[in-house]
């Protein structure tokens, strides 16, 4: 190939899905590991073809799959690379923005004629010439890539190659634009994946939109995407529906991203005269009309996220959908399901909205759904016109932030919507996974968020307390027989035949509500941490049982004099941070010094009833608040934290049930302390010829039962 085909170490990892490290054992440990073909400034560079044989035959890697990644990883080498050493100095490189273009024309282009791209035997000049005849003859309006072919310059002749190899490697233009847009990442230009989602989330979009179930009673189906960027909701659409051939209706600001779509919807097969995008169309001019519409809020910073009143326009959109249409609105967290100020446009109008009986889910989706920006929490709207009066007045809530969004979960939640009011279902059949029908009544009360405890799952649903009364007693039996002299357990349970939810309450009304206060952690020096001092330093690290509590401690007068503002805490305080995820610590004793972002939680005398130091602990343990893979931050704040609220009785018994598990526990964590210094200097003893066993009785061994068990 004219291009160079030079790679280096991390680029080999890349290749081939390895960290960096391996390709240096690689190099290392097996003799037949290429050498390096030239040396770029001290850095060893490689022949590509040589690295994949290599990575084939030791069976690394399979050729098929290996082979277009391949072309990618040199086509996007070429946007960082400037002329050098490596030979690219012969040619003239393509600017990012001018690479990305080409590549997609030409994949289009070849896909509209059928033809190669290099032609053997054509100079450089004469295939330029070649691809702008064959533009101006397939795309003579210039709707598609005429442009593109026409700015190649003679020098990047050379591209056509690579752009028929990697059309060959991956079996086909469709599935050589889609490698291309699946490593969008690797190529220099913000505007491709700066604002694209994950997969996941568009097919969860695509599958709560009704798009499928709408064409099969149809026949035909419109969509709609108003903010199309390259077109990954309208692929996902059309994937899904399968033979049906939907008519789309899109709209794009950015040129070059609404170009990048008009190909990639010709390259899989939708007919010009069955899509519509069209370039630099701003998205508050109104929504575009479809019976599947999908609506991006734009991205803002945290500061501006609740100053944006975007519900007027959902609004406008909602009341004009027909029967059996159905909206999807993706946008920020704080401003779909979050705790908005009363005195926010926001808030009153999105009170507005959930009353027009519209609204059939709310979803609060995990972190990482826009790559680009893992720490943007971001949520879901579905906007539906059902006829269906026996469900007006309620809505579905759903929250999966605590969990990755695999295609399991998705499908167990597009099943919960689309199974609840929408024609043909009947709700009373299906048993839900994730979303919970609300009044809306209960919604729209000043800082509510909107957001709802999972539905109780069948095993829940069908286990009987007495069963488990029964088990716990087993339970007893087994540890007051190990107790010996130590004090026993009772938990003291009955089954209760009308089950009942304890009703909840955030945090943050808690602390309005005079019950709670939140206090902040300091920020303490890494510098006056030390084992020596005279107050225990809790934070992170211990919460997380990293560290055990008190290893970390600082000196009094080096806290009093660095830290005049930062307060001990009491005895009873909660210690809680949400970092890495939720843990809380209850300090019994107090003056100990809490280290950001850790943060107090002390019970007030108003809410002496509803909780003691022991029971919230335990309640705020039990919230399942697992961060997914890809998210940065927890997707609730500590703050909007639902507390169930116990009985006054409950929450004396259940005290008291903890402070006998906590005796016990401590006895038994001072007994496996002691057993382990007894073993450990026994041998250290014996090993080193200062101790020597006498001869006595058998050593007291397990109980005879217990040995024939």
């Amino acid at each position: 190939m004219v291009v160079t085909d030079l790679i280096s170490l991390p680029e080999i990892a890349t290749l081939a899905g390895v960290r960096r490290p391996v390709v240096t054992t690689w190099r290392r440990r097996y003799p037949a590991f290429p050498t390096p073909a030239q040396v770029d400034r001290g850095r060893p560079l490689f022949k590509a073809r040589e690295v994949v044989d290599w990575l084939v035959d030791t069976g690394r890697a399979e050729r098929q799959s290996i082979e277009p990644d391949l072309r990618l990883h040199l086509l996007a080498g070429l946007t960082l690379r400037a002329a050098s050493s490596t030979g690219v100095g012969r040619r003239r490189t393509l600017t990012p923005q001018q690479l990305v273009p080409a590549i997609t024309a030409l994949i289009c282009l070849h896909h509209l004629d059928d033809e190669p791209l290099h032609p053997s035997g054509y100079t450089d000049r004469q295939v330029v010439e070649a691809l702008r005849e064959r533009a101006v003859e397939v795309d003579w309006d210039d709707e598609l890539l005429r442009s593109e072919i026409e700015a190649l310059p003679t020098e990047a002749a050379w591209l056509t190659e690579v752009v028929d190899e990697l059309i060959e490697a991956a079996w086909g233009t469709a599935q050589a634009y889609e490698r291309v847009l699946a490593a969008r990442n690797r190529f220099a230009v913000p505007q491709l994946y700066e604002a694209a989602i994950l997969p996941q989330l568009a097919r969860l979009m695509v599958g709560l939109s009704g798009v499928r179930e709408h064409a099969d009673l149809h026949g035909f189906v419109q969509v709609a995407d108003p903010s199309a960027g390259a077109g990954d909701l309208l692929m996902a659409a059309r994937q899904v529906l399968g033979e049906h051939d939907p008519v789309m209706f899109a709209a794009e600001a950015d040129p070059l991203l609404a170009r990048l779509a008009r190909r990639r919807l010709v390259v899989h097969g939708v007919s010009r005269g069955r899509w519509q995008l069209d370039i630099g169309a701003a998205r508050q001019s109104g929504p575009v009309a479809g019976d599947a519409q999908f609506i991006q809020l734009p991205y803002q910073s945290a500061e501006r996220r609740t100053d944006l009143d975007p519900f007027p326009e959902l609004t406008h959109v909602a009341t004009s959908l027909t029967p059996g249409q159905t909206a999807v609105v993706f946008g920020p967290a704080e401003l779909l399901v979050g705790v908005l100020p009363p005195y926010k446009a926001a808030a009153r109008s999105r009170n507005e909205l959930l009353t027009t009986n519209r609204v059939e889910a709310v979803v609060q989706l995990p972190g990482g759904m826009v790559p680009f920006r893992p720490g943007y929490q971001t949520a879901l709207w579905v906007l539906r016109h059902e006829e269906a009066p026996e469900w007006q007045g309620r809505v579905l809530l759903a929250d999966v932030s605590d969990r990755p969004l695999t295609d399991r979960v998705a499908d167990e939640l597009i099943l919960d919507v689309a199974t609840w009011r929408r024609e043909g279902h009947r709700p009373e059949q299906h048993l839900r996974a994730y979303a919970s029908q609300v009044r809306i009544a209960d919604l729209i009360v000043p800082r509510r968020p909107l957001t709802a405890r999972r539905p109780a799952t069948l095993r829940e649903m069908v286990r009987d307390g007495r069963r488990t009364v029964a088990e716990l007693a087993e339970l007893e039996v087994d540890l007051n027989r190990l107790a010996g002299p130590r004090p026993q357990v009772r938990t003291l349970l009955a089954a209760q035949d009308d089950i009942q939810r304890a009703p909840t309450r955030s945090i943050g009304a808690l602390v309005r509500d005079g019950h709670l206060v939140l206090l902040n952690g300091s920020r303490i020096a890494d510098a006056d941490v030390s084992g020596d001092g005279h107050y225990p330093v809790v934070g992170p690290p211990e919460l997380a049982g990293a560290t055990q509590v008190g290893s970390r401690r600082i000196d009094r007068a080096v806290f009093a004099q660095r830290y005049p503002r930062a307060r001990l805490t009491e005895a009873g305080d909660l210690l809680v941070t949400m970092t890495p995820w939720l843990r809380a610590y209850h300090d019994a004793a107090g003056t100990s010094v809490v280290d950001y972002p850790t943060r107090v939680l002390r019970i007030l005398p108003d809410g002496g009833e509803r909780f003691t130091p022991r029971v919230l602990e335990a309640l705020l343990n039990a919230v399942p608040t697992q961060r997914p893979a890809g998210a940065v931050r927890a997707a609730t704040r500590l703050a909007d934290l639902q507390l169930p609220l116990l009985p006054p009785a409950d929450v004396a018994r259940l005290d008291a049930l903890l402070a006998a598990v906590e005796e016990r526990r401590n006895l038994a964590r001072r007994e496996l302390a002691l057993l382990d210094e007894i073993g450990w200097r026994t041998v250290d003893g014996l090993t080193d010829g200062t101790l020597t066993t006498t001869p006595g009785p058998p050593l007291a061994g397990p109980p005879q039962a217990d040995q024939q068990n």
